[in-house]
């Protein structure tokens, strides 16, 4: 014998219907018990019927909608199939439905009745699709006895064991069908087994039968290792022992009802899941022989929870107070779900459904009435809005570490704990959490325990050369990413004055066509908003803008749970007091702020001196060559070039900015010597560096750039003579920024050849780091410091460090 159940959205429509009787017959070989659901969404409807009735709400447009289709269902069947026998009576559920409309009064029998008639529809149908093969029908308030009440009834497995073979004995057939759903208490009155308990009617006939295997038909492959509506990459799981399978359901599995389970699993039978709709697949197996090295199989989570805390002196070392609690909860048949207890005894704090929290909260008050009036016992604090997500799988105890890796990705998350509970058996680990990050918490767990492959979720802030650039090199770079398992998105780019988000992923080819088009301007609440609805957990914000507005939001996209990655330099050289404000919410927040780029572009400057100093290292002297651009135009100098005619030369080659005055003034590796000296531990402001500028003081300023340079040659002659003046000692003129005892500079200094900086010409940056590790001879990093491609390469690794995480 076999027990095959089909759920709903195997029985919704008439092309459903014969794709199941085909699927029936060719498995067609021993004995087999068919248990049916309701069509997909009619039990909805019925109880959506009994609801309005009750209410006194006219109800006849919800009636003639479930009379339409259950006529529909029985045309198509008999169209083809001949005349449907056994058809429920409509009129008798119209009646029931009249009295309780009556009476505005259901009581739970009649609702019983009223909510599991979609069942005898499907029975009904299935029978007239297999009546060349003689399927019987078979009753399941015949076959099962229940006890409990009317509506979330248990069975009674003994009982009904004798019940099942008599029934058997008396219509002997190779297919008999039976509706799910229902039973019969002791005085045969028709029960209910709670909803979507199909599934448990299936488990009690293979319990009771000693079926050679309970198959769950439904909508997809089997069970996930957490639920695919979320998680893209959630995989089937092959096989599950019994323990995972009853923790998995009783924690939020959809596929599976919680009470399916246990019958299957003391009786033996073997529990299958497989997909009406693709037959073929291999489904789950659920069943003691399934053992795996694996040591944790799935996530599953359950959401719409409420935590109750029960505390007061008069709980520690009360014997009884336990029992109290949970007696006066059970007697309103309330169902707890997760408990936990302070090691005090101060407290014992539980999670029900929230559909139950006022039913909880009045029998607390009820029972514990005298102790809270005597002042033993405090007012029941409640927390809504929680979810619980369990990790599951029977041989996580072998293995050591994986609770210290559970709670670290929720922390990953940006998740706290509520509430921590683990069975006995090592086999399940829980955590209350905010159920509005529930899904966030295991998508990160899910990435952690299985695909193993992290995601980066950018959001571009700035499209010059430098962000165009970078953008080319996530394109080209997907390849690579993708060999290293790795999932990086971008999911929106802004310039000034637009923004553009896309919930699959900025396409590479025309992000500018569809930036030009948007009417929306950045807005962090906007992002933050995009970044919940779609469940991103490592968010990272790259400003490649040179923005003052954008830099002095970093604190703000900081603690909005971003991570930053800036080459815009305005942030880290704006007052002491933000550029602590912005370390204080790195660690506040948990995320990072990265900027490498900030000083020597593509250069891992920062990078080195972050490590240097954290191994205790000490900083005695700096000295760096910190501007591409007045790299290059010095070196044009040595070359015999006049200062007029090597700006020209570097603003023509695009080394300098539009207004060569920038890079000339010094204030660029004023602002870069500055974040150098706070790296080092030094707390000064940008006043606080002495800047020569390479010209005279006041020299054009307000003149226009083109008067600039017509002004420029006036000062050759002085600047020629500086440099024969150096050369004749055997030194060049270089630009360089110095620490020294607390003290920052930046200008032109005349090196000779021993010097670190004395080569470092044509574009080149280069930095001579003496330390207590690193001395008499400095720790040179030199290379090339401008230009988009280092810098968005720059970019591109600190992006990527945000994975480290």
């Amino acid at each position: 014998m076999r027990v095959l159940k089909f759920g709903g959205s195997s029985l919704a429509d008439f092309s459903c219907l014969q794709q199941v009787a085909q699927l029936v017959k060719a498995q067609l070989k021993d004995e087999m018990l068919l248990v049916l659901s309701a069509p997909g969404g009619m039990t909805d409807s019925l109880v959506a019927l009994a609801s309005s009735a009750e209410q006194g709400h006219d109800y006849s447009e919800l009636w003639h909608a479930l009379m339409s289709r259950c006529e529909t269902l029985k045309t198509a069947v008999e169209a083809e199939y001949g005349e449907v026998e056994n058809w429920p009576d409509l009129n008798q559920l119209k009646n029931k439905l009249a009295g309780v409309a009556l009476l505005k009064c259901c009581p739970e029998q009649v609702r019983a009745y009223v909510i599991s008639f979609g069942e005898r529809v499907s029975v009904a149908l299935m029978q007239c699709l297999l009546s060349n093969h003689n399927a019987r029908y078979l009753e399941a308030t015949d076959c099962i006895v229940s006890s409990g009440g009317y509506i979330d009834a248990e069975a009674d497995l003994v009982a009904s064991k004798v019940r099942f073979q008599e029934a058997l004995k008396a219509v002997p057939s190779t297919i008999y069908i039976m509706p799910g759903f229902t039973a019969a208490n002791e005085q045969g009155e028709l029960t209910t087994l709670g909803r979507n308990g199909s599934d448990y009617s299936a488990a009690i006939a293979a319990a009771c039968l000693e079926a050679d295997v309970c198959q769950i038909w439904t909508d997809v492959d089997g069970v996930y290792n957490a639920d695919p509506r979320y998680i893209k990459k959630a995989s089937k799981v092959d096989f599950l022992s019994y323990k995972e399978a009853m923790e998995l359901s009783y924690f939020g599995a959809k596929v599976l009802h919680p009470k399916t389970i246990l019958p299957c699993a003391k009786a033996g039978v073997p529990c299958e899941i497989k997909n009406t709709h693709n037959p073929n697949a291999e489904g789950s197996l659920i069943s003691n022989d399934c053992v795996s090295s694996e040591p944790v199989k799935a996530l599953s989570s359950l959401q719409n929870l409420a935590m109750l805390t029960v505390s007061g002196p008069g709980m520690k070392g009360k014997v009884g107070m336990a029992s109290k609690v949970f007696n006066a909860l059970a007697h309103d048949n309330v169902s707890i779900v997760l408990i936990t207890q302070s090691s005090c005894e101060f407290s014992i704090s539980f999670c029900v459904h929230e559909s139950d929290l006022s039913l909880a909260l009045e029998a607390l008050q009820a029972a514990f009435e005298l102790e809270s009036q005597a002042g033993l016992i405090e007012p029941v604090q409640v927390q809504r809005n929680l979810a619980i997500v369990t990790l599951v799988g029977d041989n996580m105890r072998a293995h050591k570490g994986l609770a210290a890796k559970f709670f670290a990705s929720l922390a990953q998350a940006q998740v706290n704990i509520v509430a921590i509970a683990q069975d006995s058996t090592e086999s399940a680990i829980s955590a209350v959490i905010d159920g509005e990050l529930c899904n966030d918490a295991v998508k990160v767990c899910h990435e952690n325990f299985f695909t193993h492959i992290p995601s980066i979720d950018v959001f571009l802030l700035g499209c010059g050369l430098v962000g165009q650039e970078l953008i080319k090199q996530l394109e080209r770079q997907q390849a690579w990413l993708e060999k290293r398992n790795i999932k990086l998105n971008l999911y929106g780019v802004a310039n000034s004055k637009q923004l553009y988000l896309d919930t699959e992923g900025v396409a590479f080819s025309d992000w500018q066509q569809k930036l030009t088009a948007s009417e929306q301007a950045f807005d962090l609440k906007l992002v933050e908003q995009f970044v919940k609805q779609n469940h991103l957990i490592n968010p990272v914000l790259v400003d490649c803008s040179s923005a003052d507005v954008l830099a002095a939001q970093y604190v703000d996209f900081l603690n909005a749970g971003f991570h930053v990655v800036a080459a815009n330099k305005k942030a880290n050289t704006s007052s002491y007091a933000y550029y602590q404000q912005l370390v204080a919410a790195t660690h506040k927040n948990n995320r990072k702020f990265l900027y490498e780029t900030n000083v020597g572009a593509g250069l891992p400057v920062l990078d080195n001196l972050q490590s240097l100093f954290g191994a205790g290292d000490e900083l005695l002297k700096f000295s760096g060559i910190l501007s591409g651009s007045l790299s290059y135009m010095f070196g044009a100098l040595q070359d015999g070039l006049s200062l007029s005619e090597a700006t020209i030369k570097a603003k023509q080659s695009g080394f300098t900015e539009p207004d060569p005055r920038d890079d000339l003034s010094g204030t660029d590796v004023a602002r870069k010597l500055l974040i150098i000296a706070r790296e080092s531990g030094l707390a000064l402001e940008l006043n606080d560096i002495e800047v020569e500028s390479v010209l005279p003081e006041g020299f054009a300023d307000g003149e226009s750039i083109d008067e600039f340079m017509e002004k420029l040659p006036s000062l050759d002659a002085d600047f020629n003579d500086r440099i024969q003046s150096a050369a004749s000692e055997g030194k060049v003129l270089r630009y360089v920024g110095t620490i020294e005892n607390g003290h920052c500079k930046v200008g032109i200094e005349a090196v000779d050849s021993q010097h670190a900086l004395y080569d470092i010409r044509d574009g080149e940056n280069a930095l001579a780091i003496l330390s207590q590790y690193y001395q008499p001879r400095p720790f040179v990093i030199r290379g090339y410091g401008a230009g988009s491609e280092v810098t968005a390469a720059g970019v591109f690794a600190d992006i990527l460090k945000t994975l480290s995480h």
